[in-house]
């Protein structure tokens, strides 16, 4: 009979932090919602600012994927993390965040990017409210890994965290959350029923309102695939581009046609996710452009990962266009 194959355990953590803490590394609520400061954005409303903890999971997971390039899955070392893990959950504190936490980079870099785009979007005119106590990660991981059973009770979680906001609109800053909720929550739980858009596509509603940002060179726009394929958003970043007064070139393969930055297999192949991710960068700085933008929050780590040679200067979109409040 067949040795029965063991999940990788590294997706085990996620799934199991996913369900059981809301969050693929079991950040809680006050580490999740630190980014605000000023803000002060009220709990409910009609407009719902939904980060989903992606950008604040990025220099905790490069720094998970770090250690798992150097030590290898199967060896004692390992084991003895996961040993750990199991020891210190039974007080309730996650074993792969605190070990990932002393290796965390870039920490305020991501954080601040929902910052600027609630700052961007309340600029804009928009009323938008938080829940900095409520929100919970949208799944995706457990849709985009297979764990579909997981994802079935998990999706009820969700909906009802949301729910609970009275909002009318969502706002998700990642495409990932705004796949799940467009396409994939309605089909399978009794999702609220509310208007699901994007961050740029809420900006790309009020473009004409932008300041302009002083940048005197061409950028070059890389297309998410969850973003440009999709959900169909690709040209609303060249609107706002031409908005703002910047010009910008395009890589051989865009919008629809664009090529992968690796993301998808950073956790379970990290050396391949670099390769790619490297792939792109080339790409990208092949058009003569000395700046990317980015759409995705993996995106930006898998591109980020891949331009070891500092090949090219990369911005998440959010980063670039609030530059035309600080000029």
């Amino acid at each position: 009979m067949p040795a029965k194959k063991k999940i990788p355990p590294v997706l085990e953590i996620l799934r199991d932090n996913i369900v059981n803490k809301g969050n693929p590394l079991a950040l809680n609520a006050k580490q999740n919602s630190s980014w605000v400061k000023d803000l002060e954005l009220p709990a409910k409303g009609d407009i719902l600012f939904y980060t989903g903890g992606e950008y604040q999971l990025l220099p905790y997971i490069d720094s998970l994927v770090k250690t798992m390039t150097i030590v290898d899955a199967t060896s004692s070392a390992f084991s003895l993390l996961m040993g750990a893990r199991k020891l210190v959950n039974m007080t309730g504190i996650n074993a792969e965040k605190i070990y990932a936490s002393a290796l965390a980079k870039d920490k305020d870099r991501y954080f601040s990017i929902n910052y600027k785009a609630a700052s961007i979007l309340r600029k804009l005119g928009y009323e938008i409210c938080y829940d900095s106590t409520g929100e919970l990660y949208s799944g995706a991981l457990l849709h985009e890994l297979g764990f579909w059973k997981e994802l079935k009770g998990y999706a009820v979680k969700v909906s009802d965290a949301i729910r609970a906001t009275g909002a009318k609109t969502i706002v998700c800053i990642s495409p990932h959350s705004a796949e799940m909720f467009k396409q994939v929550y309605p089909e399978i739980v009794d999702f609220p029923q509310v208007e699901v858009k994007t961050f740029i596509e809420m900006v790309w509603e009020k473009r004409d309102l932008l300041p302009p940002v002083k940048y005197d060179s061409p950028v070059v726009i890389h297309d998410s695939c969850r973003m440009a394929r999709d959900l169909g958003i690709f040209q609303q970043f060249r609107d706002v581009l031409d908005a703002v007064g910047v010009s910008y070139v395009e890589p051989y393969r865009c919008k629809e046609w664009t090529t992968c930055c690796g993301g998808p297999d950073k956790m379970l192949f990290p050396e391949l996710s670099k390769i790619m991710g490297g792939r792109r960068v080339k790409e990208l700085a092949d058009t003569g452009a000395a700046k990317a933008l980015i759409s995705c929050p993996y995106c930006l780590s898998a591109i980020e990962s891949g331009n070891k040679d500092n090949t090219i200067l990369v911005d998440d979109f959010v980063e670039f266009i609030y530059r035309g409040y600080e000029n």
